[in-house]
Formats: structure tokens, sequence, C-alpha cells
């Protein structure tokens, strides 16, 4: 029998995930939410490291946010939104069974330079999107019962676009720093004069700006958020 996990977070390679959310994947799993982290190819096509490194990294990062991994095999670069990978997510969905589901934005109108813009991350994105609706209708792929999931945020917010959901993660600096280092292969990405680490903190230092906080990760919804008064006052 397959283990249901709450959250379902999926990105296009190995250290998508980590990369873009770490800190909230932590915040999750330290409030005892069991998250399954989805990259859909091994990376094969990258500059840096090997499938096989690209394997052992994830399953470190995974370790230290204290989530589970799991590597599937969609080409590395040529990634779509076909309707067979749309029945493979759907099933995975199916037998999983999530409350919440975290994805790549769909849309991203970024340059060759903006990781956010990679044809990967947005095909990514779209299959997930419209895999979700697939894994809802009884009887598409009728020998695993159908799920409806509650939510989809995505992550990776286009260059210009304010978020529509702001996670704190300050408190999750030093476990986020980590399972980012632990892609040991991919610490050698840099752009012009920044690292990659000196990257991704000030991405996060600006996220956190929207909200007055020092850190903070970024997610868009397609769709409107109910709030009743305790919600208002919440937020």
């Amino acid at each position: 029998m397959n283990r249901t996990y709450d959250v379902l977070a999926v990105g296009a390679h190995p250290d998508d995930l980590e990369m873009s959310i770490a800190g909230t994947i932590a915040r999750l799993t330290k409030a005892g939410r069991s998250v399954l982290m989805v990259s859909l190819t091994r990376s094969e096509a990258s500059t840096h490291g090997t499938p096989e490194s690209r394997v052992r990294e994830a399953e470190e990062a995974a370790r230290i946010l204290g989530a589970t991994p799991l590597l599937l095999d969609f080409p590395d670069t040529r990634v779509e939104n076909s309707y067979d990978g749309r029945l493979v997510i759907a099933r995975l969905v199916r037998a999983h069974r999530p409350s919440l589901v975290l994805a790549p934005y769909h849309t991203n109108p970024g340059t060759h330079h903006d990781g956010r813009a990679n044809s990967d991350h947005m095909a990514t994105g779209a299959l997930v999107r419209d895999a979700l609706k697939l894994a809802r209708l009884a009887r598409v792929l009728p020998d695993v019962p159908a799920h409806d999931v509650r939510r989809l945020l995505y992550y990776m917010s286009p260059a210009g676009r304010l978020p529509t959901i702001v996670v704190d993660v300050t408190a999750e600096e030093e476990t986020l720093t980590r399972a980012i280092e632990a892609y040991t292969t991919q610490m050698a990405i840099q752009r012009r004069e920044n690292s990659i680490g000196e990257i991704l903190v000030v991405l996060r230092r600006s996220t956190g700006m929207l909200i007055g906080k020092r850190l903070g990760e970024g997610f868009l919804t397609d769709e409107p958020l109910e709030a009743g008064p305790e919600e208002l006052f919440r937020l």
C-alpha cells in the first residue's frame, strides 16, 4: 500500500525544490507535515555532476529537510506537458493523496539567464496543473481511486511579479542552507561575479522584505483563497 503524504512538492530537476523553497519544506516537516519531494528528471544534461551524484545529493538534502525524495525518469531539457506525462503525475497524486501540491510557476517571460524561465521548469508547472485535473476524474485511470488536491501553489514567481503568499523562513536559515549545500556539484554555478549561494540568499532576503522578515520564500496561486473573519486577522 502506498504511503500518503500531506504535501507533494514537485521540481523538474534535483535541487529545484531546495534552491527555491527549502525553508518552506523545513517548516512543513517541523510542523509534523509529511512531504514527498519529487524531481521529474535526474539532471542528466547538467553541466555539473552526474545523474548518480544528483541522486545522492537529493537523498541527503531530503534527509536534512525531514522529507522523502523521489526521482522520476522524465528526460532532462525535454520535459513536456504531454498526456502521458500528465497520467504519470496523476497516478502519483492518486497513490499518495496529498492535500497540498507545490510546483514551479507555469509561465515566465524571463531571459535566457533566468533559471525561473527554464523550459523544463515551466513545463513542469503546466504538467502538474493539468495532471491534477486528471487526478480527480474517476474515469481516467479507473484502477486507482480519484483524488482532488485541495490547493496548488507555485514557486519560482516570475521576476517583477509579487507573490501571493510569502512564508517566513528566517528561523530555517541554517537548515535550508545545509539542504542547498548538499548539492556540492552545483555550488560551482556562478552568474558573472555572483555565486549560486549568494544569489539564493539575496532572493530570499528581497522576498522576506515584502513581509518585514529577514528571509522569505514566495508562492503564487491562480485561484482565489477563501478567508473568514479569523483568517483576515491572521493574514
